[in-house]
Parts: structure tokens; sequence; C-alpha cells
């Protein structure tokens, strides 16, 4: 049996489909500018909270952590979470 060649495409079978680089579809597809959202949503989360567990450990031989007014600052940055975290 005789293996066919292809030597000429035939153009009325292109099923429809072309190509793309992969820069071409992410950035056409608003991908690129979502992630930079998410990037600086994820700067600030660490700006934010690394400095307070830094802290926490700072002194780990006192068995005590004075903390006066916790609950209002607790709040507030708990308020700061829920904000940079809603992805919807």
């Amino acid at each position: 049996m005789a293996k066919e060649t292809v030597t000429e495409l035939d153009e009325s079978n292109d099923f429809g489909f072309t190509f793309h680089d992969e820069e071409e579809i992410v950035t056409s597809s608003g991908v690129t500018d979502e992630v930079e959202v998410l990037k600086e949503k994820l700067r600030t989360i660490r700006k934010t909270y690394l400095p307070l567990l830094q802290h926490l450990a700072k002194d780990p031989d006192k068995p005590m952590i004075k903390w006066p007014n916790r609950k209002d600052i607790l709040d507030k940055q708990i308020k700061k979470m829920i904000d940079l975290t809603n992805v919807d």
C-alpha cells in the first residue's frame, strides 16, 4: 500500500482555526491587567501584615503581650484584609 503525500494544502478544509502567539492571547483577553491588580493587592497584604508578624516574633522570651485598643485596630485590619482579598 503506497503512502499518500500531501504536496498542496486544500484551503477549503482549513477547519476554521488560526495560530497566535501566547502573548497575543493573554494581552487581548485582559488577563494581564487583572494579574497586575492581583499582584498589587498581594504586595499591599504583605506590607500590611508582615510587620505585625515580625513584631510579634521580636521578643519571644516575654510571656505576655500588652496590646491596648486591639479590638478597634483588629476590626480595621480585618476590613482591610477582606477588601484586599475580595475577588468578585
